[in-house]
């Protein structure tokens, strides 16, 4: 009887020791197989190099917790500088001190860097878009302080999802549609590839606690509804691979949005004319021949253009520039970030209030004699007396080159803008015309008029720069002295000068 009862204990302590070995085991493979997943997407995705400085954000929860955990075990093969960044938003009382203090004791414990900052978030507008604004702003100022190179955010395939849907109900174009990108800038998501239950699975595995915010079921908040309300029960009526289907979705719509961008950067030569830093013209003839999903593309483009960023443009604005090309005469509408978008004629000027070019414009530049080359505001002239027009210019067809009879000029010449009655008789007309006029039928935009500069003598107007020359200056087969007038803006010739420096 004691030999069978020994047996019965010895059996029993197998099967523990058995047991116990498998769940050893398999938590050892979870370990292994979780944290070379982590590695193998990282490293693909182009995430984590040497000796990177890694600003990682920490808000003690389950995800953040296991990204900054992998980081760490990571480490020493990279050689990261990691630093862990905590905000307190000062929501839930005693709860958030309670966060704070895990996070600053886990870092603690593994040797990790960590910066913690208390806030305070306006209670009036949305308070999730005001904690990301200063969680963002403040991650900007640790990265130049401690002169870190990227952030690493902990989103997961539950939180792709969630970001598809959500910007799908609001109406989100191709580009809102790709969701979290792997890598945007400088913030990294190397999690996102991981569903919620793994990474939980993980760290239980490890024995590694976390931190629950119950506000994260809260229900008020729009995020939590299609979290806890609206994803269930997709997955328990339509489709039970609703999360794996949402993230494919994104990586389509991620895949096309780099195919339109392409195209809108090699289409965009051939569509705007003119542009600067501070503004940027499009031809309304050559824009409606794209398809709508390439003028959204090309619009939005054009507004970071002249801003600095995509930020803030919807597909509202895209609808309210669509009715500005359909409009007659002159019109405009204001955009995010202080952008004007101005349709006149055939030109769709975007121009960006704060930053545009204040040229001071001369009142007028006076020379008693010719000039072989001299500068008015932006522009050169060269001046020339020839015997004979170049065979290749006889045409008089460039609208920056012009050839006229030198001997129906009444010196001095004057360099000016326009002035209120200004007239003149055009090349192959008889008759005097109002400037206005001209600038009317020339369909030249108003706010163009004011820079056009004016060549005069004495007595006349010589040469709208850049559009007509006078009839009681040009050329007949009594002239004897010509004159060449070029004229150049300042920064083509800059440019000339620096590509045969480089050549």
């Amino acid at each position: 009887m004691k030999g069978i009862c020994a047996n019965i204990f010895q059996l029993k302590m197998s099967l523990h020791m058995k047991i116990f070995l498998n769940n050893y085991i398999k938590g050892f493979i979870l370990k292994k197989d979780f944290i070379e997943k982590f590695e193998k997407f990282a490293v693909k995705n182009k995430m984590i190099k040497n000796l990177q400085k890694i600003i990682v954000g920490f808000s003690g929860g389950a995800d953040s917790t296991a990204l900054l955990y992998c980081l760490a075990k990571l480490r020493s093969k990279y050689k990261f500088h990691l630093l862990a960044v905590h905000l307190n938003y000062n929501l839930r009382g005693k709860e958030s001190e309670a966060d704070e203090l895990f996070v600053k004791d886990f870092c603690f414990k593994r040797n990790i860097g960590i910066v913690v900052k208390n806030c305070q978030i306006p209670k009036k507008g949305n308070m999730e878009n005001h904690a990301r604004e200063i969680r963002f702003d403040y991650f900007k100022v640790i990265k130049a302080t401690y002169k870190m190179d990227i952030i690493a955010l902990g989103h997961h395939m539950e939180d792709q999802a969630e970001t598809v849907l959500f910007r799908l109900f609001r109406g989100a174009a191709i580009s809102g549609m790709k969701g979290i990108q792997p890598i945007s800038g400088d913030i990294i998501h190397p999690l996102i590839e991981f569903r919620k239950n793994e990474i939980v699975e993980f760290l239980k595995k490890e024995n590694i606690s976390w931190r629950e915010d119950l506000s994260n079921k809260n229900l008020l908040y729009q995020r939590n509804k299609i979290r806890w309300e609206i994803l269930p029960w997709i997955q328990d009526n339509i489709n039970p691979q609703i999360i794996e289907k949402l993230c494919d979705s994104a990586r389509i719509f991620s895949e096309t949005d780099e195919v339109m961008r392409d195209i809108i950067h090699y289409k965009k030569r051939t569509l705007t004319k003119n542009s600067t830093l501070s503004q940027k013209i499009a031809s309304v003839s050559e824009v409606l021949k794209l398809k709508p999903v390439l003028r959204f593309y090309f619009f939005r483009d054009l507004y970071a253009g002249v801003c600095g960023n995509e930020k803030d443009f919807y597909s509202s604005h895209f609808s309210e520039i669509e009715s500005l090309l359909y409009t007659e005469g002159s019109k405009s509408i204001q955009l995010p970030h202080n952008v004007i978008v101005l349709k006149e004629y055939d030109n769709l000027s975007f121009l960006n209030k704060n930053s545009i070019e204040k040229t001071t414009l001369d009142n007028s530049k006076e020379i008693s004699s010719i000039r072989n080359r001299l500068i008015f505001e932006n522009y050169r002239f060269y001046m020339k007396r020839i015997k004979k027009i170049p065979l290749k210019n006889q045409k008089n067809r460039n609208k920056h080159q012009i050839f006229v009879d030198f001997d129906k000029i009444v010196f001095p010449l004057v360099f000016r803008h326009k002035q209120a009655g200004d007239k003149f008789i055009p090349n192959g007309m008889s008759h005097h015309k109002k400037l206005k006029d001209f600038f009317i039928d020339e369909k030249v935009p108003k706010s163009q008029r004011e820079k056009i500069i004016l060549l005069c003598d004495a007595e006349k107007i010589i040469w709208i720069c850049g559009y007509r020359i006078d009839n009681r200056v040009i050329l007949n087969n009594d002239s004897i002295n010509i004159l060449s007038l070029r004229i150049e803006k300042n920064c083509t010739k800059k440019v000339r000068s620096a590509e045969r420096k480089k050549k």
